[in-house]
């Protein structure tokens, strides 16, 4: 029988201090679960969720990308952030064709699977006018020091096969 765990992690604040609380139940019974729904339910004015990207969520959301938009990811974090699109494409020009759509549908799918939490921030986005083709790709500024972090094997790899 699969192992079910449930974690969040909420900031609250008490008596003018924000503070975080992190739960983690493994193996949660039904009523376990309908207590903390109805904690939060009852609190939701104050409970805050933590949309913050941090190193264990940029893996998670690097891991759950197909490889080609893995590479946009990749190829960011090694311009520092900001990937054009020259960079990417085939030596024909060709090839972005479907390379961001895998950026987006992640984020919605790591929700459902209790990657992260609804209202996380696309981390990475595409530059350009908003039609036709995309001038680049960047990695928002407040993920960008999570995905370092959270991908810098990755940085390290690609060094030591150059």
């Amino acid at each position: 029988m699969e192992s079910l765990a449930l974690t969040t992690s909420i900031h609250v604040r008490y008596e003018g201090v924000i503070i975080r609380i992190v739960v983690s139940i493994e193996d949660p019974t039904p009523e376990a679960l309908a207590d903390i729904d109805a904690f939060l339910t009852k609190h939701a004015a104050v409970v805050q969720t933590d949309t913050a990207w941090t190193p264990s969520r940029a893996r998670s959301y690097y891991e759950e990308l197909r490889p080609r938009a893995q590479t946009i990811v990749r190829e960011a974090l090694r311009r520092g952030g900001v990937v054009p699109a020259d960079a990417l494409r085939a030596k024909d020009g060709k090839g972005l064709n479907g390379h961001a759509n895998g950026l987006k549908t992640i984020l919605a799918k790591g929700v459902q699977k209790e990657l992260w939490p609804h209202g996380m921030r696309q981390p990475v986005v595409g530059i350009g006018p908003g039609y036709g083709k995309v001038q680049g790709y960047r990695i928002h500024a407040e993920a960008l020091d999570a995905f370092r972090e959270g991908l810098a094997h990755l940085l390290v790899q690609q060094e030591s096969d150059a």
